[in-house]
């Protein structure tokens, strides 16, 4: 069940939550790169970008993450929780925070294709592997 959902900022509580759901065996191929990432990676990582995340939680429970980092918008949803508009309501809210966005989506990553589509990112690019959206205001 989906309690009210709100952003909060990343903190280190949440490094290895984000790690878990960037490569959780249903969210991995959404990615990009597809790589196991230590505990120690991704301290490191969370060190240089901790403040380009965000975490989703559903009352007190995390329940997904945002990030833009150089522009580009990242986001995983825990799987238990799929299909119940947080990816959408988490683009929404980071938009308020970063308007300069732009996504890459694998062309087979239907659902994240939607969902930048309904927070107003207009596909201004095709490739064989990839969409590239690019957010419009005021649309």
């Amino acid at each position: 069940m989906i309690n009210f959902l709100k952003l909060v900022k990343n903190s280190e509580e949440f490094y290895l939550f984000i790690r878990d759901l960037r490569t959780h065996p249903l969210n991995v191929s959404g990615f990009l790169e597809r790589v196991e990432i230590s505990d120690s990676q991704q301290f490191e990582y969370m060190k240089k970008h901790k403040n380009e995340y965000w975490i989703c939680l559903s009352g007190d429970t995390p329940v997904g993450f945002v990030g833009v980092v150089d522009e580009d918008i990242r986001l995983a949803v825990d799987p238990n929780f799929k299909n119940k508009g947080i990816g959408t309501f988490m683009v929404g809210e980071i938009l308020k925070i970063n308007n300069i966005a732009t996504a890459k989506v694998l062309l087979k990553n239907v659902s994240s294709q939607k969902t930048f589509e309904k927070n107003n990112f207009k596909n201004y690019k095709t490739d064989e592997h990839f969409k590239y959206y690019k957010y419009e205001s005021g649309v």
